[in-house]
């Protein structure tokens, strides 16, 4: 049975670190098929990933992970074989990378007054590139040496967080309600699934059990009335009762359920790639017969 993961971020996004090509290798070597590197809120990879494929087997989907409010909460919607060249994508993206930026540097802002000693100069450096990456905010501040002397952070080093302490960092202090939480705009989880679906792709619910319950029927009822045709049943945020739950509803309300990893790299380092159960190729097949029926 050939394997697939849906759900991959690249050193595009603003919390991994492997590039298009690392992936491609990576997922080679895993035997696995067909990999979609779903970078938050950008296409950047897709066309070089698509280049770096041409002369061997795996396929690569093109995809996106949007970042989408709704109500208060927050929804990451994906897209999956959406047109990447589409002005309408390119003008919402514009907007949602300017809102990125003003919520990093707000974040520097924050933890300098917090205490902590971090640059936005630091985190650019870093990451190698000129995009706001709030995934390595974490990693400078914990590479200094006088960091590991702060009591705020010893459990990133030594206690209960530090299995993923990049990743627990950021949980800690920038989620809605922590000490360096600056909210940033986000599109509608409705409009973005109706803008998807206008690009020609399929649109995708990612992790619904991070912050939905399979009891919240009315939301996904709203989300298909918008166009939603997927839900990432299968996924490393969900238990095995709770992807049993999530297929479930699936199939109650005729959605398609896929698997993806959401594998970042060593921001999550109990993630790997292709390590989700449920990961067969015919989810590929069915999001090709959603895409052709929406057209």
């Amino acid at each position: 049975m050939k394997k697939i993961d849906l759900h991959v971020h690249s050193n595009y996004s603003d919390d991994a670190d492997l590039t298009p090509q690392e992936l491609i290798e990576m997922a080679m070597d895993r035997g696995l098929a067909a990999i979609s590197i779903t970078d938050h809120n950008l296409t950047d990879a897709i066309s070089e990933a698509l280049e770096l494929v041409e002369d061997n087997n795996l396929e690569i989907i093109p995809g996106i992970e949007f970042d989408t409010n709704y109500g208060d909460n927050i929804l990451h919607i994906l897209g999956y074989y959406i047109d990447y060249n589409s002005p309408k994508i390119d003008e919402l993206l514009g907007g949602m990378e300017e809102a990125k930026k003003e919520q990093f540097y707000g974040r520097i802002e924050r933890l300098q007054q917090l205490g902590f000693n971090i640059t936005a100069q630091e985190v650019l450096e870093k990451a190698d590139n000129d995009r706001p990456l709030g995934g390595f905010i974490a990693e400078v501040l914990l590479a200094k040496t006088e960091s590991k002397e702060d009591p705020r952070l010893e459990t990133y080093y030594t206690g209960e967080k530090s299995d993923q302490p990049y990743f627990n960092f950021y949980l800690d202090f920038f989620r809605a309600g922590q000490p360096a939480d600056i909210p940033c705009w986000k599109p509608s989880a409705k409009d973005t699934i109706k803008l998807i679906k206008e690009i020609g792709g399929v649109a995708v619910l990612a992790h619904p059990g991070s912050t939905l319950s399979p009891e919240d029927e009315d939301v996904i009822d709203d989300l298909i009335e918008a166009g939603l045709q997927g839900i990432e049943s299968y996924s490393t945020y969900h238990n095995e009762e709770e992807v049993a739950e999530w297929l479930a509803l699936a199939e109650k309300k005729g959605l398609l359920a896929t698997a993806g990893s959401d594998f970042h790299g060593h921001l999550k380092p109990k993630i790997e790639l292709g390590g989700v159960a449920g990961n067969d190729y015919n989810i590929i097949e069915q999001l090709r017969e959603l895409r052709r029926s929406n057209k």
